[in-house]
């Protein structure tokens, strides 16, 4: 049976916090927003840009697992389903919380958002970024708290609204530079990506099969991880990482020195029918019937 998501609004989601901003619009702290531990799954009808400061958290986006640990910018649309796997104590992020409503209520520009790739459903998930730009974008971030704060300002609202827009430019610019810097953007830069990838898979396929590992080890996202070596190979990540996978299953199997079970153990399975439900998508057969046709 399926469970029901929730759409959190801004005040569901700061529920509990102590906090008096006379608005729903947006919500920008330092602290770990605890109670939403309650609602995981969830979805939210905001966006969310968040700098882990400390400790790590283990969330799955849209049904990818990810790590969000020290230095990781993470972006949430509000198409984007989060659940919580695992937190440390020590976890703590910088967090802004804003409707699109309200950044563009005096822009004249409904779409003002949909410029920005990472803001969009095919944006980033999340990224390691440099010491030098995490403090750039801590440092905007500390000015929208300290304006939020200032209940007594008569243009608070608006001086928050622009600071979160400028925050927004500012990491824009971040990871275009980012990306350029790794040269992603250009043929030779896609090749060495891809090249690397190559080399990254053949090193860790045995323990790690999600496609989000092998993007953050490359330090792009793992939508242009993917969108790269599908234009060079015509496969997709998945498909070359289940390909190394099957491919060195089929050698155990085939050298008859180990059971199914041991093979799945060699793989990192956590479980034997794990990696025969794997195997038999794959082939159409069991890991058993491939081993014994094998023998004959």
């Amino acid at each position: 049976m399926n469970r029901n998501i929730p759409n959190l609004a801004i005040d569901e989601l700061t529920l509990g916090q102590n906090i008096n901003w006379q608005t729903r619009d947006y919500y920008v702290t330092k602290d770990p927003v605890n109670n939403l531990l309650r609602y995981f799954p969830l979805r939210q009808n905001c966006y969310m840009i968040s700098i882990c400061t400390s400790g790590s958290m283990r969330v799955r986006l849209n049904g990818e697992e990810i790590t969000l640990e020290i230095n990781t910018l993470a972006i949430f649309t509000p198409s984007t389903i989060i659940d919580v796997i695992e937190i440390s104590k020590d976890y703590r992020c910088h967090l802004v919380i804003f409707m699109k409503s309200f950044l563009i209520e005096t822009l004249n520009n409904i779409y003002f958002l949909e410029r920005f790739q990472f803001l969009n459903n095919n944006g980033l998930f999340n990224l390691r970024l440099d010491a030098n730009n995490i403090s750039n974008l801590l440092s905007h971030i500390d000015k929208i708290i300290t304006t939020q704060k200032n209940k007594t300002h008569p243009y608070r609202h608006d001086i928050v609204r622009n600071l979160i827009i400028i925050l927004i430019y500012e990491t824009d610019n971040i990871l275009k530079r980012h990306i350029s810097v790794n040269n992603s953007g250009n043929s030779y830069g896609q090749e060495k990506i891809l090249s690397d990838f190559q080399v990254l898979l053949r090193k860790k396929f045995y323990m790690e099969r999600k496609v989000g590992f092998y993007s953050k080890e490359l330090s792009i996202s793992t939508q242009l991880l993917t969108n790269i070596v599908r234009k060079y190979t015509g496969k997709s990540a998945k498909d070359h990482i289940e390909e190394m996978v099957l491919t060195q299953a089929k050698v155990f199997l085939r050298s008859g020195k180990y059971n199914v079970s041991e093979v799945a153990t060699l793989l990192y399975y956590d479980n034997i029918e794990e990696f025969s439900r794997f195997f038999k998508r794959k082939t159409s057969v069991t890991p058993l019937k491939f081993s014994r046709n094998t023998h004959l």
